[in-house]
């Protein structure tokens, strides 16, 4: 009994080694706590960050996919362009507030579903103006395929009168050329020959003093009557024209011609028989001559003769 006494006697609770290692003990467990606390903590951080990094992620795409749902809204408007000026400037300033959407989008850094749903609700809004427009736009198209077909109407009457009255001209310019050819004078019986100075026709030239035309100018009811200047054209053998001055020159088809000789007769709706003449100056020559009757710029009437 007293040695178990003395033993108990002996443990001292003040001793310096018990209460070092009590004290490391509880300072050990306090480390492990405060680690097990910052190593939730980190965890915490890190399952923090990467749900962020998710989100972020999930934001940018969602801006990366609203930019292009922008920009081919863009080209739905562009391609609503029309021919009305009004309309179009319309449409100008919807894709005008689009571009600042899109660069908007562009240079703000979008971090929040809230923020992408507000450029949502902006894309539907402009959306549903673009249908309107497409309604307006559908209206005028219908209207210009209407007013389209009605000026087709109006250019084919307007061709079918254009069309109407050059037939009409055509008769009426048929007809006053018919007229006109109908009222031409024609020489008939054309007959010529040489003379010699007692006026009786020859064959042979040294005895030719003139060569003489003679003709009838026939009636004709539709041609005026009135002074007629006739000319007549001799060509010799060699097609040299015989002329007695170098100013006979008529028109002919708007083509100046040299002629032999003229006169004038009055022409009185009546069968007139006339003679014109040409006097030798030393011209003549043996062969085949051809003669030619004109009035008017037009030929009337033709003979040949020959002299040895």
């Amino acid at each position: 009994m007293e040695t178990e006494k003395i033993n108990r006697g002996s443990e001292n609770p003040l001793d310096p080694r018990k209460r070092s290692t009590k004290k490391l003990t509880n300072i050990l467990i306090l480390l492990a706590g405060l680690l097990v606390v910052l190593v939730i903590v980190i965890g915490w951080l890190l399952y923090d960050r990467k749900q962020e990094a998710i989100k972020l992620e999930e934001v940018t795409n969602e801006k990366i996919q609203l930019i292009g749902e922008f920009e081919d809204l863009s080209r739905e408007y562009e391609d609503l362009r029309t021919d009305n000026d009004s309309l179009n400037a319309q449409l100008e300033a919807r894709q005008e507030e689009i571009e600042d959407l899109i660069d908007e989008l562009y240079r703000t850094r979008v971090s929040s579903a809230a923020t992408i749903n507000e450029y949502r609700n902006e894309l539907g809004t402009l959306r549903d103006v673009l249908k309107s427009y497409i309604v307006q736009v559908d209206s005028l198209n219908q209207a210009n395929i209407q007013l389209r077909q009605e000026n087709l109407q109006a250019r084919q009457q307007v061709a079918k009168v254009e069309t109407e009255l050059k037939q009409e001209r055509e008769v009426k310019e048929d007809l006053s050329a018919r007229v006109e050819l109908g009222s031409r004078l024609m020489a008939e019986d054309v007959a010529a020959s040489a003379i010699n100075q007692r006026g009786r026709e020859i064959s042979r030239t040294r005895r030719a003093e003139q060569i003489q035309v003679c003709f009838t100018l026939k009636r004709n009811a539709i041609a005026a009557p009135g002074m007629r200047e006739v000319y007549i054209r001799i060509k010799r053998p060699d097609q040299l024209v015989l002329a007695s001055s170098t100013e006979n020159i008529m028109m002919v088809d708007e083509e100046p011609l040299v002629f032999t000789a003229s006169r004038e007769i009055n022409y009185e709706n009546i069968d007139i028989d006339a003679c014109i003449y040409y006097t030798d100056d030393g011209s003549i020559i043996p062969g085949t001559y051809s003669v030619e009757v004109y009035t008017e710029g037009y030929l009337i009437g033709s003979a040949e003769f020959s002299l040895r």
